[in-house]
């Protein structure tokens, strides 16, 4: 009897390795179609931000000649700026130009129309983006506002 456990666990010792190598499959070096496993791929999609339907840009020319795009709501009223060109203006320049009743000189600025300016010189000139919050409409995203 003893015999026989040696010899079925001599068996089954070595025919493990035969088991496990049945169970391995083997691919050629190029999976055909049918046996190529499907992977998704994510694909990036550009998104761009409408604006309000009754938003108008006018392009207009600010201190020193520098382009000037004017973003006017609804009502008339003129509650943002992006200018980019080659002319060195300040921003605070461009603040009084088309906001002057958000101007740091002006009392009413702290009041509920103080500007949010960010700008930045380039080698090549400079760029900004100005607008006054409490002029803008509900619906409009500041963030889509670029130079």
């Amino acid at each position: 009897m003893k015999n026989r456990w040696i010899v079925l666990g001599a068996v089954v010792s070595l025919s493990a390795p035969i088991a496990w190598a049945s169970l391995v499959q083997t691919h050629s070096s190029q999976p055909d179609a049918s046996t190529r496993r499907m992977v998704p791929t994510a694909t990036a999609h550009i998104v761009s931000r409408s604006l309000p339907d009754n938003l108008q840009i006018r392009a207009a020319t600010g201190p020193q000649g520098i382009p000037v795009q004017e973003y006017i709501g609804a009502d008339g009223s003129l509650f943002a700026i992006t200018w980019a060109g080659p002319q060195r203006v300040q921003a605070q320049d461009m603040v009084r130009h088309f906001f002057p009743q958000a101007s740091a000189e002006n009392a009413h600025a702290a009041h509920g129309l103080q500007a949010v300016v960010r700008s930045a010189r380039q080698s090549w000139g400079n760029e900004g983006v100005a607008y006054l919050p409490a002029l803008m409409p509900m619906d409009f995203d500041p963030n889509g506002l670029a130079p």
